[in-house]
């Protein structure tokens, strides 16, 4: 498997889009405590982006299963793919993490998830 760098140049665009799925996991849990959102994005073949979401940085534990449910729907949402079993990598994966959003871009993002259903 050789280097696709394709994902690097990507980079901050991933970074944004999961920095409005976290904007609205914030907004469905406002009670939880300080995380943030990470993603192993990785290409596949036949499939296209793929991201699997964690939390990192936590301030206080707490079980994350909410925040992955929400994360992965809004993820969904975004147009990237959640699950890859069985699927072929095409090229290696990079870690993301969610970018900080202003307050402008973080409403916008909440607002898109609502209109869609989430």
């Amino acid at each position: 498997m050789t280097w696709d760098p394709r994902l690097t140049l990507m980079r901050p665009e991933l970074s944004r889009d999961l920095g409005r799925v976290m904007a609205w996991c914030e907004h469905k849990h406002p009670d939880l405590p300080g995380y943030t959102l990470v993603a192993a994005v990785k290409f596949f073949e036949a499939l296209g982006i793929a991201m699997e979401v964690g939390v990192a940085e936590i301030k206080h534990p707490f079980d994350d299963v909410s925040v992955i449910r929400t994360a992965v729907g809004a993820i969904g949402i975004l147009g990237y793919f959640t699950s890859a079993a069985g699927a072929k990598w095409t090229s290696p994966g990079i870690a993301v993490f969610a970018a900080d959003l202003a307050a402008h871009d973080r409403i916008a993002a909440v607002r898109h998830f609502h209109d869609m259903g989430l």
